[in-house]
């Protein structure tokens, strides 16, 4: 695109963050504190992202609480408060995530209800129109701290059901079950609460499971287990025998599924992305959740399973988890022809040097820590283009690799794993590549003088646009 005879409003020396989520304030407060520029756009009236029930984006629902505890959730240069419980609740994590906006004089600086229709890319940074502006705003460099948590998926099975049918996404309480005869396909986290919730208030409850799931407690030896783990995790052991310990170890404090009528796992507990629920073993059980096999066959009213039996339901909830998609974005940069992620380290595009994902992420642990480990890596190496340091070449030769498929070989092969990480394995990795960051790990942005050229540059190897609908 010619730039000169374009109208526009030139940005160039700022990054726009898109998103003002856990993973966007994360950016912001890091972009901050380095001296970067920037502009967060967010397109609700409010922060909180997936948090905050009163927006399109929240997903939360009343029973909704933290999977991983208060000690090990929250940013850590801004600990949750002492006087939260071990595993808060969604409002006081969106209470704490606007402390933290507040606290580190981000609040102000998030233009709200300012939603992003078209992104272009041009040799001179990214075109981002937004709704009701009349012209498009370029900026130097683009954030997507959106995360994935978007579009619904949702299974093909043969068939059509006439009873209610509803996404985990749009669960928002138990009253939308009173009664009912529910059928949840799922067996991660959504699914669980939702399941335990129905045996409350519905007429009969249905599980359908794929495939046997580890269900671990909150609490083991009345400690939170995320404390255990992350003190196992400074003993340094190769995976296999660590995957192994954990696998024997959860045999031992929680027992065989098959003995509380759930199907048996045929992979170590390392392997899929955990399930965290100390209840619902005990209600299968208990009798209160008939588990059944994957759905086969939908017809009118009936549900048919794996096995041969069928039910007879009146709303069937998919917790199936979200396509994974970045609808503001051309994906072909994304990810590649098999669709899967080409970021290196789950941020960086190999090619190009102002085009990064923050939270982009799954993993058995505090989202919004890597989200912050991603942020001051971003940062390091914007800060480092922009002086023209060796470390930003260093870098460079790094995510020209894109990302590294075999660290997902060991996890179970599903749409549920394709940006799975290992928390601990990764955070590691991220404090080794600040540390030899060096100075440029610490240090705040002077001036964009050489970094222009690199974009340029960049651009040149590898010119991509984008449009999409918000």
């Amino acid at each position: 695109m010619d730039m000169q005879s374009t109208d526009t409003k030139n940005e160039t020396d700022k990054v726009c963050i898109i998103g003002a989520g856990s993973s966007g304030l994360a950016a912001a407060k890091t972009f901050a504190e380095r001296g970067i520029p920037f502009d967060c756009l967010e397109r609700e009236d409010d922060i909180g992202g997936l948090w905050n029930e009163t927006t399109g984006t929240g997903v939360v629902y009343d029973t909704t609480y933290l999977v991983s505890s208060r000690k090990y959730t929250g940013f850590e240069d801004y600990p949750m408060p002492e006087e939260y419980p071990t595993y808060p609740s969604h409002r006081e994590a969106l209470a704490y995530l606007r402390d933290y906006a507040q606290n580190f004089g981000i609040l102000d600086r998030i233009q709200f209800n300012t939603t992003v229709e078209r992104l272009e890319r041009t040799d001179e940074g990214w075109l981002v129109t937004i709704a009701g502006k009349s012209r498009p705003h370029l900026y130097r460099a683009l954030v997507i701290a959106t995360g994935h948590h978007d579009v619904p998926r949702f299974p093909k099975i043969p068939g059509n059901f006439t009873g209610e049918v509803m996404h985990s996404r749009d669960y928002r309480s138990v009253k939308q079950l009173v009664d009912k005869r529910v059928v949840v396909v799922g067996a991660g986290n959504s699914a669980c609460d939702i399941v335990v919730d129905a045996t409350s208030v519905a007429r009969a409850v249905y599980q359908s499971m794929r495939r046997g799931t580890y269900f671990v407690p909150k609490f083991m030896l009345g400690r939170p287990t995320d404390g255990i783990v992350n003190f196992c995790e400074k003993m340094p052991m190769p995976r296999g025998l660590r995957n192994r310990i954990y696998t024997i170890w959860h045999k031992l404090m929680v027992g065989s599924n098959s003995r509380y009528g759930l199907p048996e796992p045929e992979h170590r507990i390392m392997d899929t992305h955990p399930t965290m629920n100390t209840v619902l073993p005990q209600l299968a059980a208990h009798g209160r959740i008939c588990i059944k096999p994957e759905v086969t066959e939908l017809k009118g009213r009936m549900v048919r399973f794996a096995d041969g039996t069928q039910v007879e339901a009146d709303l069937l909830v998919y917790a199936t988890g979200y396509e994974i998609a970045l609808p503001l974005i051309d994906n072909d940069l994304i990810f590649d022809a098999n669709g899967r992620l080409r970021l290196y380290f789950n941020a960086f595009h190999p090619e190009l040097d102002d085009l990064f994902a923050i939270g982009l992420i799954q993993a058995n642990g505090s989202i919004w820590r890597l989200a912050e480990d991603q942020a001051k890596l971003v940062a390091s190496f914007i800060i480092a283009a922009a002086e023209g340091h060796e470390r930003a070449d260093w870098f460079r030769s790094l995510k020209a690799q894109g990302h590294d498929h075999s660290a997902q070989a060991p996890y179970v092969q599903s749409e549920r794993h394709r940006l799975e990480a290992n928390y601990y394995a990764y955070r590691r990795q991220a404090r080794r590549l600040l540390q030899r960051f060096g100075e440029m790990g610490k240090a705040e942005l002077k001036s964009w003088r050489t970094s222009k050229a690199a974009g340029r540059s960049a651009g040149a190897r590898a010119k991509a646009t984008s449009t999409a609908s918000s």
